[in-house]
């Protein structure tokens, strides 16, 4: 017999589930004070279940004991939208769906989508529910509207995320229309076309291809984007933004030089001058970097970074978490240099006496992509003794490996 089929008296039954969600010791306890609220609670429980509710482990049992006890299930799951993270985000959003209160709507469009790599979950559920194409047919937009229309289009746009899903809104293309007239607006600006380049891209992959080579308001849209793009105008905002003093908007410019081919690394260089542990300038630097441009990217890793204090020796550990934010830095750079045989061997080194077992093994990875006529003599020494200390076996084995190919 279950519990529900048993004539509980539904004030114990609370006042126990309560006590299991707010003290239990054991995840399980806790999901059982859930499953009790589900059954007997009511609205006076919603900051008790709200508060597992934000996390992924209880986000989905919250839920549903939210849409059961609460008089407007609605409201309570999109409270727990607002204040949940990560993946009990996406749970929460995603049960918004044929909500049709105005202020859940509003909020879709302007807060839903933060720029997380989430986003793409649950960004279709935002565009549907809170009507963006509805929204952006407005006469007039304010700037956190359009700033939230942008972030759900780029999710939906975003072709290495969870899977692009623009194709599937009935409103894309008028979406897309409205938002390119309002972002154009008052002239082009660094903040829009953050938003419109991604967009151009999946017009131009195989994604969004198919669907605009068959429709006429596809077309004109793709044909408007790529205008945009080609405009001196355009490019000339990127190229201006490169030389910013304001970190955040140098690094804007340098993701659409990139996403624009225009040549972005000599004014990269000069922004690591200032700000040397900027992860994103070194990753869009050292990806994809032309072998004739490598050599100016190590000998600034080499200047910039402290490779003495990177050289920390080994622990098992992975290197997850902010402290851990040069090494990270390290990481970027090495797992490139495979590709670029002789260069960053002072790199390499440091990686390979390095603290984190995955600069290790990128290290390893990127020595091995090197021809051994680009070896330096010391490297079969560095490697036997960096094997000697290394605490992760798998890890020692494969560099002793290599020290024999070597």
């Amino acid at each position: 017999m279950t519990l529900r089929e048993r004539s509980l008296p539904s004030d114990r039954v609370r006042r126990l589930g309560r006590w299991f969600a707010t003290h239990g010791e054991h995840p399980n306890a806790v999901r059982f004070g859930i499953l009790l609220l589900g059954m007997a609670g009511t609205d006076d429980d919603s900051d008790v279940l709200k508060t597992p509710g934000a996390l992924w482990a209880f986000s989905s049992e919250a839920r549903e004991a939210l849409a059961r006890s609460r008089t407007d299930p609605c409201r309570a799951l999109f409270e727990l939208a607002r204040q949940a993270e990560g993946w009990a985000r996406v749970d929460a959003v995603r049960r918004l769906e044929g909500a049709s209160d105005p202020e859940i709507r509003e909020w879709l469009i302007r807060e839903a989508c933060t720029g997380d790599v989430l986003d793409g979950y649950f960004a279709l559920t935002a565009a549907r529910v809170g009507d963006l194409a509805g929204v952006l047919a407005r006469g007039t937009l304010d700037e956190e509207t359009l700033d939230g229309a942008g972030r759900i289009l780029r999710a939906l746009t975003d072709v290495d995320g969870p899977g692009p899903a623009l194709t599937s809104y009935d409103g894309a293309a008028r979406a897309l229309n409205g938002y390119l007239l309002h972002s154009t607006a008052g002239g082009i600006t660094l903040r829009r076309l953050r938003s419109l380049l991604p967009i151009d891209r999946f017009l131009n992959e195989t994604h969004g291809g198919a669907s605009c080579r068959g429709n006429d308001e596809w077309r004109r849209v793709r044909h408007r984007l790529a205008e945009l793009v080609a405009d001196p105008a355009s490019r000339d905002v990127v190229l201006a933004g490169l030389t910013a003093e304001e970190p955040g908007t140098r690094r804007l410019a340098a993701w659409a030089a990139r996403w624009m081919n225009l040549p972005a690394r000599p004014a990269l260089l000069r922004g690591l001058e200032s700000e040397p542990h900027d992860s994103t300038l070194w990753f869009l630097l050292v990806d994809d970097c032309p072998s004739e441009d490598i050599s100016a990217v190590v000998e600034a890793a080499a200047r910039l970074l402290p490779l003495r204090d990177l050289r920390t020796g080994p622990t098992t550990g992975l290197g997850l978490g902010t402290e851990y934010e040069l090494d990270g830095i390290l990481d970027i750079i090495v797992s490139r240099l495979g590709g670029h045989p002789g260069h960053g061997w002072e790199l390499i080194e440091t990686a390979l006496n390095n603290r984190t077992s995955r600069n290790r093994r990128t290290a390893l990875r990127a020595l091995r992509g090197w021809p051994t006529e680009f070896v330096p003599p010391a490297a079969r020494r560095v490697l036997l003794a960096a094997a000697a200390r290394e605490p992760v076996p798998e890890l020692k084995a494969e560099m002793e490996q290599e020290a024999r190919r070597l």
